[in-house]
């Protein structure tokens, strides 16, 4: 008899990049995550098929993400993206014929992006969407959504703003993957309870989860273990080994920090092991990855050279590392209550394999070690749900996100707090102008959808974070001050369609031709909810 369950969670999003700049920020975000995380990992999954190896994740690809993917100009750039890698590493395979060393590193990278280039040819034609459906469908992975451009929903002031990133989720993942999503991961797992704003009540966000059919989402620890119990159906207390129920009904779900920061935790977590490739240094000409992350014991300052069969070794240690950790706390978890615990590991799709390497390779050791083992079983989060629901407590929980601070501290602080007052004021804005023209012709409408896609991509959480974290802080302002002029461009022929004047069908189609998402997108979404 097992002693629970792994609930690994991957959450693939990054915001809309098409033709708004390549490197360092911009198109080749999209390109690197295909190559080095989402192609990687429909390639192992499809050989742990093979295997019969069960994997039960639960994956979320945010629709900005999915329009991205199915976008037939960024297929194309991905192939040209990938044969100027082949032809870079052909070229250090010349450059190196002398240094045996980086000669051997520069034909594993070739062997690695030739194999990424013709797998997307020739076993998923070009379409990742429907790869990952085919893998749902067979019963490899769960898929869920996201808001549609990953906006920070509990700082919306129109629930407007929340209902359109919610129900545009629903219709792009099932324009994609034919299922309604039963799950949701809210956008940087920002939660706010109901409230009361200038004498006004304002619903929870598990409200409009509710109303769409979503059944559960997840928040960081401290959003479960801070919550107030008002139907305790267990033993358990407050636990992120657990699920719990909303007064909605809608499930909740806690980040089990002990095991998830094995990952993601800067001083233990797996990826900063002397022997895994080093992310920052490239090499000057090529741009390819030659030394490992090396030990600050070496004193010299200087990167060694990237050892393959090393850092495969390490890998197998790690994942047995993990494995180990996973069923002592399962075994601990069950001993205590009587019942089969789960432990939801959420992290960044992203980070296995472009920012961790080694990371794909250890996902597939870690689901091939479990398949071995009684003790532990993977599950998606719906099958644990449909097991144990009638055992949740129902509890109140506040607010709370996993960025730093725990709370909404990242996205809304008086160095970059600045660009709510403009969402905000673009959200009521729309409102407005959609109360004028409840009816609008083909050229009316058009405008609408185009002013409704830039709403949203200006609502997306990505820019404010990287105006905290200082990453890309000139391109996230760019961007915001990008779609919000758009905005302001299309509103102003909006606010009065009888002026001919206010936009030429030359101007429309080149913004179209760049913010060309949602193409079939609901106008009514945006309007005023009373």
């Amino acid at each position: 008899m097992s002693f629970g369950y792994f609930g690994l969670v991957l959450h693939g999003h990054i915001p809309w990049c098409k033709k708004s700049g390549t490197w360092p920020a911009g198109e080749e975000w999209v390109m690197e995550a295909m190559n080095e995380t989402y192609i990687p990992m429909l390639n192992i999954l499809r050989e742990l098929k093979e295997d019969d190896i069960k994997t039960a994740i639960t994956i979320n690809i945010t629709p900005i993400l999915a329009e991205q993917l199915a976008d037939e100009y960024m297929k194309q750039r991905f192939s040209e993206y990938m044969e100027n890698l082949i032809s870079r590493a052909k070229n250090d395979i010349n450059r190196f014929e002398n240094h045996p060393e980086r000669r051997r590193i520069t034909e594993f990278h070739l062997r690695n992006f030739e194999h990424v280039l013709d797998t997307f040819y020739h076993n998923y034609y070009r379409d990742i969407l429907g790869s990952f459906k085919w893998l749902q469908d067979k019963g490899m992975i769960e898929l869920i959504t996201c808001g549609a451009t990953h906006g920070f929903l509990p700082l919306f002031e129109s629930d407007s703003g929340i209902f359109s990133q919610i129900q545009l989720a629903l219709d792009t993942h099932k324009k994609y993957f034919q299922r309604e999503p039963k799950g949701i991961w809210l956008p940087e797992c920002a939660y706010r309870p109901k409230e009361y704003r200038d004498g006004k009540l304002r619903e929870s966000i598990d409200y409009w989860l509710n109303n769409s059919g979503i059944e559960y989402f997840f928040v960081d620890s401290h959003g479960v273990l801070n919550a107030e119990i008002l139907e305790q159906k267990n033993e358990i207390g407050l636990n992120t080994n657990f699920g719990y129920n909303l007064e909605t009904g809608v499930s909740v779900f806690g980040r089990n920090k002990n095991i998830s920061r094995q990952v993601w935790d800067a001083k233990i977590g797996y990826p900063g092991n002397e022997h895994y490739r080093e992310f920052h240094k490239k090499d000057q000409e090529s741009g390819l990855h030659y030394w490992r992350i090396t030990s600050k014991n070496l004193g010299t300052g200087e990167k060694q050279l990237y050892n393959i069969e090393k850092s495969e070794e390490v890998v197998e240690s790690h994942a047995t590392h993990f494995v180990s950790l996973i069923i002592e706390e399962l075994r601990q978890f069950s001993e205590k209550f009587s019942t089969n615990g789960i432990i939801v590991s959420p992290y960044d799709f992203e980070l296995y394999g472009h920012w961790w390497m080694e990371g794909i390779l250890w996902l597939k050791k870690v689901f091939e070690m479990i398949q071995n083992y009684e003790d532990i079983e993977m599950i998606t989060i719906s099958d644990y749900i449909s097991k144990y629901k009638d055992n949740f407590s129902i509890i109140r929980i506040g607010e709370s996100s996993w960025g730093e601070g725990g709370h909404f501290q990242v996205w809304k602080n008086p160095e970059h707090g600045w660009v709510w007052p403009y969402i905000n004021g673009s959200i009521k804005e729309f409102e407005n102008v959609l109360e004028v023209n409840p009816n609008p012709n083909n050229w009316e409408r058009r405008i609408l959808q185009q002013i409704a896609r830039e709403l949203l991509l200006m609502e997306g959480s990505d820019w404010p974070f990287l105006l905290y974290t200082k990453q890309a802080k000139e391109y996230a302002n760019m961007r915001f001050h990008h779609h919000h002029q758009r905005f302001n461009r299309l509103i102003w022929q909006a606010k009065d369609f009888k002026d001919i004047n206010r936009i030429s069908l030359e101007t429309l189609e080149e913004i179209e031709s760049i913010d060309s998402c949602f193409q079939n997108i609901n106008i009514n979404y945006f309007k005023r909810i009373k």
